[in-house]
């Protein structure tokens, strides 16, 4: 079967999702392609480890609509059995609509996100006007199927037009097995980041709107000054970046707050951490919290998480409030936790990406649909 994704711009989530899945597919029955703004996704390593084309879209359908559907158009032409789109929020449906018009038997139209990530308010605004603008035009014909990563992000991209017994819950999984546990590794990274004799609070994802580290850095000055033998690891990058680094500085917490960039291995540093922080301004699920629990890491998230990510009773969900995280930071830090039972609970959960990988294979395949 051939499978054409419709990527983002960047390289991401989303990215990360296909790449995942694909890995523990059988890839002599399934062959992926990719139809993206982004030139750079022949730069990956998956790119030189699995046989996919990337096919470049030249610009948007809002800049040139003629040269988009053209090549849209000339894309599917050369015939692929589904068209999966990834979606975090509406600007336009011009390729489901061509897509129909050429006929494409599967359409699945996949939401990944519960709102928009532009720092910028009034661009913010402006994008949320057109999402919601999009959402009301949308038909229900456009695709064969709905898929979303949460309840929350069904009703986020999809709205009342589309029946929720037609959306499907697919589960963002991971490599349980790669997060598990390790008391050597953590011995080895804490000494290799200097954290020896401290409690660490630690968070993982792109610097930017959505994940709010500007809370985190604010809610771990309050925690440092009860408990001075703390650090804060943020592991990640993004556009916001130097803002982050200005109110560390200000703060005069630059000795204990440590930012080592984007890394590709997260499953190392979540080691390090004593306890997980995921203060996100909205999600589509939250799968660097699903990660931490497999690594064992008790985890306080905003009550903007979707619930599916409580699977144990060590993910605490609480309101985007300083004295409400506190509180729950100081009694979770209290506490001894077995670290060697958040990998069976994940695996229970359902998030290993062995088992979903399998059960993308039999949604491309028409099962259950």
């Amino acid at each position: 079967m051939r499978i054409l994704h419709l990527a983002s711009p960047g390289l991401g989530g989303i990215e990360a999702y296909i790449f995942s899945h694909y890995q523990y597919m059988d890839r002599e029955k399934f062959r992926f392609d990719f139809m993206t703004q982004n030139p750079r996704l022949r730069e990956t390593e998956e790119y030189r480890a699995f046989p996919f084309q990337v096919k470049l879209l030249p610009s948007t359908a809002a800049k040139d609509p003629e040269g988009f559907s053209n090549r849209v158009r000339e894309i599917l032409a050369e015939g692929y059995d589904v068209l999966h789109l990834h979606t975090c929020y509406w600007t336009g449906f011009r390729i489901e609509e061509i897509a129909k018009e050429m006929g494409v038997s599967r359409v699945v139209v996949h939401s990944h996100s519960t709102f928009i990530d532009e720092p910028d308010g009034v661009k913010r605004a402006e994008l949320l006007r057109r999402h919601e603008e999009v959402k009301r035009a949308f038909s229900p014909d456009l695709a064969t199927d709905y898929w979303a990563c949460s309840s929350l992000a069904a009703d986020w991209l999809f709205g009342p037009q589309i029946p929720r017994d037609r959306v499907r819950m697919v589960k963002n999984a991971i490599d349980v097995g790669k997060y598990r546990f390790h008391p050597e590794k953590r011995t080895a990274i804490r000494q290799e980041l200097g954290l020896e004799g401290n409690f660490v609070l630690g968070t993982v994802g792109r610097m930017s709107y959505q994940k709010n580290h500007s809370f985190l850095i604010d809610l771990f000055a309050e925690f440092h000054q009860i408990y001075p033998r703390s650090k804060l690891l943020i592991v990640g990058d993004g556009e916001l970046r130097e803002a982050l680094t200005e109110q560390v500085l200000h703060r005069n917490l630059e000795k204990a707050v440590l930012l080592p960039g984007w890394r590709t291995d997260v499953e190392t540093y979540l080691q390090a951490m004593d306890l997980f922080l995921l203060p996100s301004r909205f999600e589509g699920l939250g799968i660097v919290a699903v990660e931490a629990a497999a690594s064992g890491l008790p985890c306080v998230v905003s009550s903007q998480v979707p619930d599916d990510v409580a699977f144990t009773k060590n993910i605490w969900h609480r309101p985007l409030d300083i004295p409400a995280w506190l509180s729950a930071v100081e009694e979770l830090a209290s506490r001894e936790y077995d670290r060697n039972s958040g990998f069976e609970a994940v695996r229970a959960a359902g998030y290993d990406i062995r088992q979903q990988a399998k059960v993308l294979e039999g949604l491309y395949e028409g099962e259950g649909t």
